[in-house]
């Protein structure tokens, strides 16, 4: 392996390019990078056989089941937004994501805890993330619907591994936003009848907007 040139990383350290024997530049993928340079967090609802009902029986703006919000000067990059519902007692479900021009805050909600991927901490996240508004959160500001996923007939105890039942939202759907802060995402689940339960599982990247010249 040859090393050539110099650079350096948006945590200040000095790094290598590098070249395989056979002369192919080696590079490394971004999301690993950010990884290992501890810009990576991941959150989750539900834990293990405990499921999270997802009690809203209609849309509530101002009541998002879940949110990321991102302060001023934070550059969050949603990396992936997965919802599995096991059980779907409604007659219809939805599963609505948006994003917003301010930061909602947390209102009367859940609170959980980020963690970094780097697990020897290497940084807390900017951004927070809360669960189950019960009482409003800050008036949304530029809110736009991003994605949507819409289930019309019940179906109880499913837990078969279905992509239907699976909700996953990826950095690699063309429709996966970036969020310059003040910002937020935030995601609506609710059924017509009785509500669905399940788990959401959460990772994004933050980035000072310095870093990426903004």
């Amino acid at each position: 392996m040859f090393r050539i040139g110099r650079s350096t990383s948006s945590i200040g350290n000095e790094e290598f390019a590098a070249l395989a024997n056979d002369r192919v530049l080696i590079t490394r993928d971004s999301i690993l990078q950010w990884k290992l340079e501890g810009k990576c967090f991941y959150a989750q609802q539900g834990d293990a056989g405990t499921k999270l009902a997802f009690t809203d029986t209609a849309y509530d703006e101002d009541q998002p089941m879940f949110a990321l919000t991102v302060p001023a000067g934070i550059l969050c990059i949603p990396v992936a937004m997965n919802i599995m519902l096991e059980d779907l007692a409604g007659t219809e479900n939805h599963v609505i994501w948006s994003t917003t021009t301010n930061d909602i805050g947390l209102g009367t909600s859940t609170a959980m805890t980020a963690v970094n991927y780097r697990r020897d901490a290497l940084s807390s996240p900017a951004c927070k993330v809360a669960s189950k508004y019960t009482g409003d959160a800050t008036a949304a500001t530029g809110l736009i619907e991003v994605r949507r996923w819409y289930r019309p007939f019940a179906s109880a105890n499913v837990n078969d591994g279905v992509d239907l039942h699976q909700y996953r939202w990826s950095i690699n759907d063309p429709d996966m936003p970036i969020l310059l802060g003040p910002a937020t995402l935030q995601v609506h689940i609710y059924a017509t009848t009785t509500d669905p339960e399940g788990y959401g599982e959460y990772t994004w990247i933050e980035l000072d907007k310095a870093e990426v010249g903004l």
